[in-house]
C-alpha cells in the first residue's frame, strides 16, 4: 500500500511540498490540530505536522528531511494584546494551532512568569472587536490579521532574544522507523524543489491571500528556514524541555537512525 502523507495548508510548508504529489500522490492538508490526531490514530502515515505532536506521542519518528523553522522574527506567529503582558489575564488561542499555541503557554509561564486563563478561539483575522486581553493567530490568517492595537509580538523573536535558539514549528513526522526511510528521499527531494522555487511560491501565495508579492517573498527567503539540522534540533529539545516543565508532556519522538530529537 503507498504511504499517506498529509500536512498543514499553509503558505509556510509549501517550500516542503513542492512536487511531492506528483511523485507520491495526493496530500492531505489539515490544520495542526486535526492532523495531528489523523497522523496519532494511524490515518496518516507521515505528515508535516506541529512538533508538539511527537511530544504528546512518543512512537512518532521525526524524519530527518526538513522543517518550518524561525531563527527570529517569523511573522505569521503572532500575539495580539491590548495591555501589557504582565496585565494579560485572558488569552484566546487560535484553535487550528498545537505548537504555537504551547509556546504561548511556555512563554507566560517560564519567561513572563505569569499564569492567564487561556480559552479557545476561531482563527479569525479580524480582532478589532477581541474579547479577551489577548490572542495567538497563526499561519495564513496571522499574515492577514485586522487589528488596531498595539503592535503584536512576534513570538519568534522572544524566543530567540530569550533562549538564543531557533524555533521549530514543524516537522515530518512518521508512525515508525520504516516509514521514515521509505518517505526520507521524497521529502528530501521536494525541500530542494523548494527551495529553488521560493519565489514563485512566494508569487502564488501573495495572489491567494490578497497580500504583497515583496511581503511573501521576504517572508519566506528572511524570516524562514528550511533546513533541520544540528541547531534546530537544539532549539527543539529546549522546547521539549520547557514544555514538559509546563505541562507534564512526554518524551520527543525519535529522529530515525538517532536516539532523540535533541540528538
Amino acid at each position: 500500500m503507498p504511504l499517506r502523507y498529509g500536512s498543514v495548508p499553509y503558505l509556510n510548508a509549501r517550500p516542503l511540498l513542492c512536487g511531492l504529489a506528483e511523485e507520491v500522490g495526493p496530500l492531505r492538508l489539515e490544520v495542526p490540530g486535526v492532523l495531528s490526531a489523523l497522523l496519532a490514530d494511524g490515518q496518516l502515515d507521515v505528515a508535516l505536522a506541529p512538533v508538539v505532536a511527537s511530544f504528546d506521542h512518543p512512537s512518532l519518528v521525526i524524519v530527518p528531511s526538513a522543517a518550518v523553522v524561525a531563527h527570529g522574527p517569523v511573522k505569521s506567529v503572532l500575539l495580539f494584546a491590548r495591555r501589557p503582558i504582565e496585565d494579560v489575564r485572558t488569552v484566546g488561542l487560535d484553535v487550528s494551532s498545537r505548537t504555537s499555541a504551547a509556546m504561548v503557554r511556555v512563554l507566560f509561564e517560564q519567561r513572563w512568569g505569569s499564569s492567564p486563563t487561556f480559552v479557545p478561539r476561531a482563527p479569525d483575522p479580524d480582532l478589532r472587536h477581541l474579547a479577551e486581553d489577548a490572542a495567538l493567530l497563526i499561519g495564513d490568517p496571522a499574515l492577514r490579521a485586522v487589528w488596531d492595537g498595539p503592535a503584536p509580538l512576534d513570538l519568534g523573536t522572544v524566543w530567540t532574544a530569550w533562549t538564543g535558539l531557533p524555533f521549530v514549528f514543524a516537522t515530518w513526522l512518521a508512525r515508525d522507523e520504516s516509514v521514515a526511510r521509505e518517505a526520507l528521499p521524497f521529502l528530501d527531494r521536494a525541500a530542494e524543489r523548494g527551495r529553488r522555487r521560493l519565489d514563485e511560491i512566494a508569487a502564488v501565495g501573495a495572489r491567494q491571500l490578497g497580500l504583497r508579492q515583496d511581503v511573501m517573498r521576504r517572508y519566506l527567503r528572511d524570516h524562514l528556514s528550511f533546513h533541520f539540522e544540528r541547531e534546530e534540533r537544539r532549539g527543539l529539545a529546549r522546547f521539549r524541555s520547557l514544555w514538559s516543565r509546563t505541562a507534564g508532556a512526554g518524551a520527543p519522538a525519535r529522529t530515525t537512525g538517532e536516539a532523540s530529537a535533541g540528538a
